[in-house]
C-alpha cells in the first residue's frame, strides 16, 4: 500500500513554499514575520511576491540575529514572552519547523494572535504527534535522540540545527488541534495532515511496519498518526 504522492511527508516540504507566497499576495503592502528564522531566512527576498513592504527576521537570540542578511528587519523576542512591542503589526506571519521546539505551544498562538493584524494569518508546517519517530524523540533523553540521529542520518552530525523537542500543542489530532486554536482566539483554522517520513528507512523491519500503518492511516484519514502538517490560523 502506497501513499498518495499529495499526501505524503515529501510534500509538505515541497507545497510549503507557494502555499505561504499565495497567502502573502492577499496583502498589499504586505509586512510578514518568520518566527525562527535566525540567522538563516527561509527565503531570499527575491523569492517573495512582489507586494511585500518587509520582511523581518525573529530569533530569541540577538547574536543569532546579526548573522542574518542585512537586507531582512529583524525581530529579537522570545515567541512565549512578552511580544507587546510588535502587537498588531504583521500580515503574514510563518514558521518551518519551530513550532515543536517551543515549550508552550498554546503561549506561542496566543502570541501570534497579538502580533497579527485584525484579518492577518499564521502559517506553519509542523511535525506532529503520535508519529513514531517524533514520539521516540519526544521521550528519549536529548543526549540519546541525538546520537540516534547521527545514527541514521551521519551527514548531520556537522550539522547545529538540532535543538531540543517538546512538540507542546503539535497535535496531529485536526480536531484537537483545531479546538485548542479556536480556544485562542483564531476566527478560522485549516489544517492539512501528511503522512509518512523517511526516518527508518536504514532499519529493515521497522521501516516496512511503519510504512504500512502511515499508508492505513494515510487512506483512512487517520489524522492522529500523521506525521507533519500545514497549519493556517486566520485573525
Amino acid at each position: 500500500m502506497k501513499i498518495a504522492d499529495h499526501k505524503f511527508c515529501h510534500a509538505a516540504f515541497s507545497t510549503y513554499s507557494e502555499r505561504l507566497k499565495e497567502l502573502v499576495s492577499d496583502y498589499p503592502n504586505a509586512e510578514i514575520l518568520e518566527l525562527g528564522g535566525g540567522r538563516r531566512p527561509s527565503f531570499r527576498l527575491s523569492e517573495m511576491p512582489g507586494n511585500i513592504a518587509t520582511y523581518t527576521v525573529n530569533d530569541i537570540s540577538s547574536s543569532e540575529l546579526a548573522l542574518a542578511p542585512p537586507e531582512y528587519d529583524k525581530a529579537c523576542f522570545d515567541v512565549t514572552g512578552d511580544v507587546s512591542a510588535f502587537a498588531g503589526k504583521y500580515n503574514v506571519i510563518f514558521s518551518r519547523r519551530l513550532a515543536e521546539h517551543v515549550r508552550d505551544g498554546r503561549k506561542m498562538h496566543r502570541n501570534i494572535l497579538t502580533l497579527l493584524r485584525p484579518g492577518g494569518v499564521a502559517f506553519h508546517m509542523m511535525p506532529t504527534l503520535y508519529s513514531a519517530p517524533f514520539v521516540i524523540n519526544k521521550l528519549v533523553p536529548e543526549t540519546l535522540s541525538r546520537k540516534i540521529l547521527f545514527a541514521f542520518f551521519p551527514k548531520r552530525r556537522t550539522d547545529d540545527s538540532k535543538f531540543p523537542a517538546y512538540y507542546s500543542c503539535c497535535y496531529g489530532n485536526r480536531g484537537k488541534m483545531e479546538r485548542m486554536l479556536r480556544g485562542v482566539g483564531f476566527s478560522d483554522v485549516q489544517i492539512r495532515t501528511f503522512y509518512g517520513t523517511g526516518y527508518f528507512e536504514a532499519v529493515p523491519g521497522i521501516r516496512q511496519l511503519e510504512g504500512s500503518l502511515s499508508a492505513l492511516a494515510a487512506k483512512n484519514d487517520w489524522s492522529w498518526n500523521g506525521s507533519f502538517a500545514h497549519v493556517l490560523t486566520r485573525k
